[in-house]
């Protein structure tokens, strides 16, 4: 079962799950530019796996970010940039070192892409004998455990950082539970907000960190109207981190709280809040191993009887509530999604069993005419097979086809298509021209024209992530759910269908004392999708893909084509005077704007393509071939135990050469086992049922 921790920078998420686990084991106030999600489960002692990422993934990151940087663009190298060679270091190192400081902001903030740049130069010589061709990984355990907040807390290392996940030898929330540490809501980098997407994709329980100190914040209602659109707001339930020393008395922090969950109703009704603080609760934890100063602090707070009595109350509270939702959803998880199958084939290994013993109470002339008659049963059965896989295979085929004109419907470029929206976004993008002045007198147009990609790039990073990602996580959710539907919708009849062609076959055995439970009749895929999903080892590709789009542009297109031209203009401009020279800068600079926007859209519309194909062949369809295996193999369930030749157990019978006491005592222990098996299954099955009601 996963959850993830999310909420804004500095609100208190680390410190949050730190209180999970019980001790100072997560960097706290990670990197803002270069932070991950750090996943965090129960192991057998302290273990920090860091997964690095590939010399290709890195080269291919610092390709997007290096698009119009003037001097890498005039290097003449023909080649892909490689961060191993000496020689496109410096000339990486070489553009960053001619940006003058005002062009690496972005925004009011540092461009993303200038600080990736830098980080990945300033951390290489560090890294370079850690990272490989291939994924790697590096393990810190027990007494190294704290060197892996160095590497996370380091953004020229965690820039080379894919994944990293934390064993803690401690209860925390039991065995089987992920929490994850997801980044800032509100931090810069789009890609940030595009990782925390990947993972609530898989998480079955979202926490929310709210700082009672700001309370929720712009970036906070950006944040959750996305989660709304992903249509995973029933997952949410939200945490106000409280600080004891920012409020005067109990009454002012209750106020707080009151204005946070009034805001919050707006987009979730009823929200479930809980409020206290995670920095009181794991200094009491670890009280003993407090430095001076938080041992003041923790007994100053301590002194605020109402406020402390009140955060314990709702710790409790939150700790009950999540208890039960993580035995609720683990049960769903490990038990209800395979009681069915389990009771299909404890019912059908108990027919078995009947079967056999009948057949050996018989004569050798009895026991092979009831073989006989299992044998043209069988006959009947195996075309009764064929008939529900031909009605599968057909399902299957209708299932794609819908499949592949929902996808190309939603990813159209025109008619209100996701992709539209994105090319209307790029076309309708304004840039504000009066800000460029002093960056064309100062820096010139290559410098300057690099500075607004930046800021454009920006804009469309957060347009991806921000509407378009939610908008094909919700489509492909939506699209999972009705195949999955449709193929039980399918499935459904066959089952009874199934059920009475097997009478028969167990009429044949007239024990009473055998009389086994029956197989339930439903057939069905639905809640073993994700499982299915597994299985086969289907992934969606990885919400970022969406902003891969950049790699596509091509710098010389741009540069080659119209920058020379555009320079001559601006030489030109240079030597006159007044306003005509500052009128013709302004145009040479709308000019290349205009031809680096149609350039983005190019490079947009020929990777959604991309991106849709691969979402269609590589995933959904994929998924709609497993659901539909994973169907027929539950028919095959329905009829694996009757499908035996029974001919050499007749012929042992007649050739006497089969203890038949013997085997009768075996089979009637195995009689008795099923049986409790089965009551065994039953009776989960209605503890699983109050426990979800």
């Amino acid at each position: 079962m996963r959850v993830a921790v999310v909420g804004a920078i500095k609100s208190g998420k680390s410190t949050f799950v730190n209180t999970l686990f019980g001790g100072d084991y997560l960097k706290r106030g990670a990197g803002v530019v270069t932070s991950i999600v750090t996943r965090v489960r129960i192991g057998s002692g302290l273990r920090a796996i860091l997964y690095l990422k590939s010399w290709d993934e890195v080269n291919r990151e610092i390709d997007q970010a290096s698009v119009l940087l003037p001097s890498n663009s005039q290097s003449g190298e023909t080649q892909p940039f490689d961060i191993r060679r000496e020689k496109d270091r410096q000339v990486l190192s070489a553009a960053l070192d001619d940006l003058a400081a005002d062009q690496l902001i972005s925004n009011d903030t540092r461009s993303a892409g200038s600080v990736l740049l830098e980080c990945c130069l300033n951390g290489y010589e560090r890294v370079r004998e850690l990272v490989e061709a291939d994924q790697r990984t590096v393990i810190f355990e027990n007494g190294r455990f704290p060197e892996h907040r160095d590497f996370v807390g380091d953004d020229a290392m965690a820039v080379y950082l894919k994944d990293i996940q934390l064993e803690i030898d401690r209860s925390g929330l039991g065995q089987g539970v992920e929490i994850a540490d997801c980044q800032g809501s509100d931090s810069p980098n789009p890609l940030h907000l595009a990782m925390i997407q990947d993972y609530l994709m898989m998480a079955h329980l979202t926490l929310y960190v709210i700082s009672s100190r700001t309370g929720l914040r712009q970036a906070d209602i950006r944040f959750l109207s996305m989660i709304r659109k992903m249509g995973i707001m029933d997952t949410v339930a939200f945490i106000v981190n409280c600080d004891f020393s920012e409020h005067e008395s109990l009454e002012d922090l209750i106020e707080g709280v009151r204005k946070i969950e009034a805001d919050l109703s707006v987009l979730c009704p009823e929200p479930k809040l809980f409020t206290f603080s995670a920095l009181f609760h794991l200094m009491a934890q670890m009280e003993a191993d407090l430095s001076p100063r938080d041992r003041d602090r923790y007994a100053h707070w301590c002194r605020e009887a109402e406020m402390v009595a009140f955060a314990d109350r709702e710790r409790s509270r939150f700790e009950k509530f999540l208890e039960q939702k993580i035995s609720r959803e683990k049960s769903h998880l490990l038990l209800k999604n395979h009681l069915e199958r389990l009771e299909i084939v404890a019912g059908g290994i108990g027919n078995w069993i009947a079967f056999n013993r009948d057949l050996l109470a018989r004569d050798v002339n009895g026991a092979r005419e009831l073989a006989d008659h299992a044998h043209r049963q069988q006959g009947r059965l195996d075309r009764l097979k064929q008939t529900v896989k031909n009605a599968i295979d057909g399902a299957l085929l209708h299932a794609k086809r819908d499949l592949k004109s929902a996808i190309d419907g939603f990813f159209k470029e025109h008619d209100g298509g996701v992709v539209e929206g994105v090319v209307q976004f790029v076309r309708g993008y304004r840039v504000e021209m009066e800000r460029y002045s002093e960056n064309l007198k100062a820096a010139g147009f290559a410098k300057t024209l690099y500075m607004v990609f930046q800021e454009f790039k920006q804009a469309v990073d957060a347009h991806m992530a921000e509407t378009v990602n939610p908008m094909v996580i919700n489509f492909i959710r939506s699209r999972e759910k009705i195949l999955a539907e449709y193929l039980d919708e399918i499935a459904e009849p066959y089952g009874a269908m199934i059920d009475e062609a097997l009478k028969p076959v167990t009429a044949a055995v007239n024990d009473e004392k055998n009389d086994q439970r029956r197989p339930r009749s439903t057939i069905r895929v639905g809640p073993e999708l994700e499982t299915i999903r597994k299985t086969a080892g289907l992934s969606l590709p990885p919400a970022a893909a969406t902003m891969r789009y950049s790699a596509q542009i091509k710098t010389e297109a741009v540069m080659r084509f119209g920058f020379y031209k555009l320079v001559n203009l601006v030489k030109k401009a240079l030597k006159k005077t007044g306003d005509k020279a500052h009128g013709e800068q302004f145009l040479a600079l709308a000019s290349g704007i205009k031809r680096m926007k149609r350039e983005t859209e190019r490079s947009i519309l020929f990777h959604m393509k991309d991106y849709r194909e691969n979402i269609k062949y590589q995933y959904m369809l994929k998924l709609a071939d497993a659901a539909a295996s994973a169907l027929y193999g539950q028919v095959q369930d329905r009829f694996r135990h009757h499908g035996a030749d029974l001919s050499r157990l007749v012929d042992l019978m007649g050739e006497e050469r089969l203890d038949k006491e013997k085997v009768s005592a075996s089979l009637a222990k195995m009689g008795e086992a099923s049986s409790v098996l089965q009551e065994k299954i039953s009776n989960l099955r209605n503890d699983l049922e109050q426990l979800n009601g």
